[in-house]
């Protein structure tokens, strides 16, 4: 099943709705006409079409799928953490995957501009990651889309260069630096060979890093182009998409990207269709079944996906009704086990997810404070023989779960299948005992 929760994409987005509202507080604040958040808003209006209340910080105001640079944002995060590239990507979304735009990456320049020593006369009390340290010296908050700008650079560099340093290798294979040059004084097939000791053929990097038992990834590469179907589509994929698929089947016409045969059978006005693939927004959700017959796909498939893009926690419900029950509100005033139901998904990663209507049953100040990056206080995890301290998170608003991961448990120990039944049983304030529960 799709998976529609990933926490760490959501912290991403988060983060760089932070940036883009401090750098319209930022550019308010130089330019001041006299009338607070005028300029910033005609900026966000400019996009959005809509006013922004500036100084509330309410990020969740920005619409990252109305920017180029937050429609880029996924395929950054695919690339550097997933290892897959989507060679049809245009440039000007997905700079660098070309030999003319090796040194062009408006994303990171974006970065670089909103940094923390960049821009600090902002809003909130908290200004864009500075703060004093005890030592009233600056020190930079840790910056999620930093991390991931330089795995994607350093992963850039393996697939379109002819070298790589030890820096990159070392972010490719999760290792410290340290233990990376270590390998250039190694023998056999652990050593990693280097003429200057600091860069590496891409060839030798690959051969090294195969052998290595650090998670490291080559990348997959995925053309539309083929007639093989994606899996799933992101929201930007989809106008792409159609646009390959209707390369395949009618001629272009006189203008770029008119379509004029394929627009005359959706009954659209040239207009509208080129509208359509340039922003998703612009698809008439009752016309996916037309759309999905003049591109030849699934239409059930094809619509998932665009419901999926354009109502992300709505598809999640529809997607996860059958692992998660919503019939009967708990009550609160009870401490008594709770069960949940494990998935295949779930027993593969190790993860407990939790219907996050029995978020009473743990400590209030156990789950992370997301918006702030707090780590929740820890609990105690009795599973077996294992015992986990660890804290809760909020990985939607469907479900919850420990940070702990019980993969080796589920796969080695119980064999869990999918089905099986886990009851949490609440034996203090801060300690839990999980008893396995097979299905038959």
């Amino acid at each position: 099943m799709r998976d529609l929760t990933d926490n760490k994409l959501k912290e991403l987005k988060r983060e760089l709705a932070e940036r883009i509202l401090h750098l319209a507080a930022f550019l308010d604040n130089c330019f001041d006409s006299g009338n607070e958040g005028e300029l910033s808003n005609n900026i966000v209006r400019y996009i959005d079409d809509k006013p922004l209340h500036l100084y509330d910080e309410e990020y969740d105001q920005i619409d990252l799928n109305k920017y180029l640079i937050g429609r880029s944002l996924p395929y950054y995060y695919d690339y550097a953490y997933n290892a897959i590239c989507k060679r049809w990507v245009d440039e000007d979304v997905f700079d660098g995957f070309s030999d003319n735009n090796k040194d062009k990456d408006i994303f990171k320049e974006f970065l670089e501009l909103t940094n923390p020593f960049g821009i600090v006369s902002s809003v909130g009390e908290v200004n864009w990651g500075v703060w004093e340290a005890k030592n009233k010296r600056p020190v930079q908050r840790e910056s999620g889309l930093l991390e991931m700008s330089s795995l994607f650079n350093a992963r850039r560099k393996l697939d379109f260069d002819d070298k790589v340093k030890i820096a990159d290798i070392a972010l490719l294979t999760n290792m410290i630096e340290k233990s990376v040059r270590n390998a250039l004084s190694d023998e056999g097939e652990n050593k990693l060979q280097s003429a200057d000791g600091e860069h590496i053929e891409k060839s030798e990097a690959l051969r090294w890093m195969r052998g290595r038992k650090s998670g490291f990834r080559e990348t997959t590469f995925i053309d539309f182009g083929k007639d093989k179907l994606p899996e799933y589509l992101r929201h930007i994929d989809i106008g792409p998409f159609i646009k390959k698929r209707l390369e395949k089947f009618y001629d272009l016409g006189d203008s770029l990207y008119s379509y004029p045969d394929a627009a005359k059978d959706l009954k659209y006005s040239g207009h509208k269709l080129s509208s359509i693939l340039d922003n998703i927004d612009n698809l008439p959700i009752k016309d996916t079944h037309l759309i999905a017959k003049v591109i030849q796909v699934d239409p059930a498939w094809f619509t998932e996906q665009v419901f999926t893009a354009l109502f992300p926690e709505q598809m999640e419900l529809i997607l996860h009704r059958k692992e998660i029950e919503y019939n009967a509100l708990p009550d609160e005033s009870k401490t008594t086990p709770i069960e949940v139901t494990l998935t295949e998904k779930g027993i593969k990663n190790g993860y407990i997810d939790i219907p996050a209507k029995f978020s009473y049953i743990f400590p209030k100040d156990s789950f992370a404070e997301r918006a702030t990056g707090t780590p929740g206080n820890p609990i105690e995890l009795r599973f077996g023989n294992e015992i986990r301290i660890t804290e809760m998170r909020v990985k939607s608003s469907i479900t919850i779960s420990p940070r702990a991961r019980f993969g080796g448990h589920f796969n080695k120990v119980i064999n869990a299948k999918p089905g099986d039944t886990l009851r949490i049983i609440k034996v203090d304030d801060r300690v839990f005992e999980i008893k396995h529960i097979p299905s038959n």
